[in-house]
């Protein structure tokens, strides 16, 4: 099977992503250009922190975006001669390279990551919304309360913190 080198999946994977490369630049021209008309969001844009955590998160959800463009596969697809491809292994019959390999079911990982980002943006604000209910929850009464109350919020909360995710 051949396969392409080391340069070559680094540079697929770049070139495969410029819908994101674009959009970003895009981003970042508008937020310099309307910067103090942005308020709260322009003022992220002030420290190199600020800029990094915007632009991450703009890059997961323009990939999410624009999976379907960037993807060279469906997520689901299977080709029986890529089962556990090595990373830049080109399909023979279809000249596909799969930039992150195949898996055991023969599908393309670099296809399946692009669209499980798409899954994780549609669980991530509910999971931040049910973080947000509880924190404040807890929260409210402690700050209020304070003493013994503040201690045994704090408590329960250092308790459910205490176990593994994967335990829950």
């Amino acid at each position: 099977m051949e396969t392409i080198g080391l340069i070559g999946v680094v540079g697929g994977i770049v070139f495969r992503l410029w819908p994101v490369w674009v959009c970003m630049a895009a981003m970042l021209v508008a937020v310099y250009l309307f910067k103090p008309r942005l308020g709260l969001f322009g003022q992220l844009f002030n420290t190199g922190v600020g800029t990094a955590g915007v632009l991450i998160c703009a890059f997961w959800v323009f990939s999410a975006i624009f999976a379907d463009t960037i993807a060279p596969l469906g997520p689901r697809m299977q080709l029986a001669a890529m089962k556990n491809a090595v990373p830049g292994a080109i399909d023979p019959e279809t000249g596909i390279a799969f930039l992150l390999g195949g898996d055991n079911l023969a599908r393309d990982v670099f296809s399946r990551v692009i669209h499980g980002g798409r899954v994780v943006l549609t669980i991530a604000p509910a999971a931040t919304l049910i973080a947000l209910m509880v924190g404040a929850t807890l929260g409210l009464p402690a700050g209020y309360f304070g003493g013994k109350i503040d201690n045994i919020l704090s408590f329960l909360a250092n308790l459910v913190l205490a176990f593994p995710v994967i335990l829950l």
